[in-house]
């Protein structure tokens, strides 16, 4: 289950590079590398970067809101599942 993880958290983190590099330019015009170490810095920030993500998806790749938030947020789902899972299962 880790590796399966840990290899969605990384190809979304491609994902969220260039959409978060595409969301930069469109909001403040900052492009090229300046954009990419910027989007590089907030890629793997949880959070921030899956906002950022969203934000870049929908407004520079006109993605709809929830086929954004479904890509960039699929981690707290998966992370309320196995949290209920080791719940049901201390609790013998």
């Amino acid at each position: 289950m880790q590796l399966f993880i840990f290899i969605g958290y990384v190809v979304v983190g491609f994902y969220q590079l260039f959409a978060i590099m595409d969301g930069i330019d469109y909001a403040w015009g900052i492009e090229g590398f300046l954009g990419f170490l910027i989007a590089a810095f907030t890629t793997y920030i949880p959070l921030l970067g899956s906002g950022l993500g969203v934000y870049g998806a929908v407004h520079v790749w006109d993605w709809n809101i929830w086929q954004a938030g479904l890509l960039f947020f699929w981690f707290v789902p998966v992370w309320l599942l196995m949290l209920a899972i080791g719940i049901v299962l201390s609790s013998d």
